[in-house]
């Protein structure tokens, strides 16, 4: 036993540490021509096996090691391999691989002229994988905190990457908006955590805020769902359509990679091993609903994904409907954490990740189209399905998924909500998914409708050819992988059930 630990203790390290090492490598080899791509993609292509060899060996002990660094008597950095950290940086891991086959190729065809800045570019990349990493795997609220911070700061300079007025003006808004929402809300969380249970800031303690405090509750719910803003909630979503100025791959990060699935995953982290599920259901169960004391994240969550999807009908910039799409998506995942039962965690889980590939493959087919065509608008990709049939092919799938109909592997996410809202009387959670599949309707399916039946007007050329095939085999792979969590949605609950979700851990 002590030799596996000892192993899952190296591993965890380097898998922590392999991107920072990576992004400083970059730097430091930025003359050399090349050098960043292929540590890059060297770096990712290691990264998945030894993320898939701490699940192993995590699954076949039930649990992991515990990495700490006492920083004072009260407080330390703690890492820890758990069932929902190594089920995210498994996802993470592959995405990063598949992202830097498309990045490589978009970034030399699109951006060759600020090819000079490229390595500070995917020094910054990998830098904002491996705070991901750590906030998958911290073990307590303090390192949580700190992983959530450190990726603000390190994708900062891939959103202002361009050096343009508008691209500067967009980072800027990104930083302070989620620096300044950090300061005043989600750090006087953790302090309100840590004043009063100790013990509640542990990840795996069994030690609930709503077993010990529940009057506490709704304030420390505000403060998490207005602090942790990354995830996107209604009207604290106003950074992620701003940070679209920044290139196909950095939105690629931002909304499927590594920012806002940090956001859901922290809430989802924080609601399991802080707030504690049955704790949190039962207080809901059995108190008298007011202006107080309702079940704020739900109805937030709600607003968010009608305001979205409202507010991606009226775009025609592509990039920014898919970022109000990615607005009102993230909200499913939040809406099936606030119904609290163990069902529903895993239902959020499964749609956070089924999300992730889906959504990753329609900006990769946006980025294609402007790679090629030098096209952004909706208005402007008229018939260019018939050009770019494997590009719009992987679109589609992507648009089906935020539709949630098969063979997208969100039909699977949508229906165990929905499953779980109708059997827990949950109306509101219902209706909401129902209009919402009827928004997310109304404005993929005329895009799809436009790209392969409308024909193209005469200026817009006959020229057009496919997308470039580093670029089409990432589309095919994150399409491939959507497809997949459809046929065998299971992957993603074998995962949690190997290694041992402890949703609602035992008295």
């Amino acid at each position: 036993m002590t030799k596996l630990l000892c192993s899952v203790d190296a591993l965890l390290l380097s898998a922590v540490l392999l991107p920072f090492a990576s992004a400083a490598l970059i730097l430091a080899l930025r003359n050399v021509r090349r050098a960043h791509e292929v540590l890059t993609l060297a770096s990712s292509c290691t990264l998945v096996p030894i993320l898939y060899r701490i699940y192993v060996l995590c699954a076949g002990s039930k649990g992991g090691a515990v990495l700490r660094y006492e920083m004072t008597s009260s407080l330390c950095i703690a890492l820890q391999p758990e069932a929902l950290g190594i089920m995210f940086a498994l996802m993470v891991s592959l995405l990063w691989l598949i992202t830097n086959v498309y990045t490589i190729c978009y970034m030399n065809k699109t951006d060759s002229k600020n090819a000079c800045h490229h390595p500070v570019f995917y020094a910054c990349f990998a830098a904002s994988i491996g705070c991901t990493l750590c906030v998958a795997f911290s073990g307590n609220i303090a390192t949580l905190f700190i992983a959530y911070e450190m990726l603000t700061a390190c994708t900062y300079p891939l959103i202002i990457h361009g050096l343009s007025a508008s691209s500067i003006a967009g980072g800027r808004f990104y930083l302070k908006t989620l620096l300044c929402t950090s300061m005043l809300f989600f750090l006087p969380a953790v302090i309100m955590i840590y004043g009063l249970n100790g013990a509640a800031g542990l990840f795996g303690t069994a030690s609930f805020i709503s077993e010990t405090h529940p009057a506490f509750l709704p304030i420390l719910l505000i403060l998490l769902c207005y602090g942790v803003t990354k995830a996107a909630i209604v009207p604290a979503h106003v950074w992620l359509p701003e940070a679209m100025v920044a290139p196909t791959p950095v939105s690629a990060l931002l909304h499927a990679v590594a920012v806002v699935k940090s956001g859901v995953f922290t809430i989802i982290k924080i609601t399991v091993y802080v707030l504690g599920v049955r704790g949190m259901g039962e207080y809901y169960a059995t108190v008298s609903e007011t202006i107080y004391n309702c079940n704020v994240l739900m109805y937030l969550s709600a607003a968010t994904i009608i305001v979205g999807s409202i507010m991606a009908m009226r775009q025609s910039n592509l990039k920014k409907l898919l970022a109000y799409s990615t607005v009102s998506q993230l909200s499913y995942i939040t809406l099936a954490v606030s119904m609290y039962t163990d069902g529903a965690i895993r239902a959020a889980v499964l749609q956070m990740v089924c999300h992730a590939f889906a959504k990753i493959t329609l900006f990769f087919s946006a980025g294609a189209i402007y790679a090629v065509t030098g096209k952004t608008s909706v208005k402007e990709i008229n018939g260019i399905g018939r050009a770019m049939p494997l590009t719009i092919a992987a679109f589609c799938i992507g648009a089906l998924a935020m539709i949630g109909v098969p063979p997208a592997s969100t039909f699977w996410g949508k229906f165990s909500i929905l499953s779980e809202a109708m059997g827990n009387g949950h109306i509101m959670v219902v209706l909401t998914m129902v209009a919402s599949t009827l928004l997310n309707t109304l404005y993929f399916v005329p895009i799809i409708y436009r790209a392969f039946f409308i024909k193209p007007s005469a200026k817009s050329g006959s020229s057009q050819k496919e997308a470039p095939v580093p670029m089409l085999a990432a589309m095919m792979a994150t399409s491939a992988c959507t497809i997949t969590l459809f046929l065998h949605p299971n992957i993603v609950f074998g995962v949690l059930d190997r290694i041992g979700l402890a949703v609602t851990f035992p008295k």
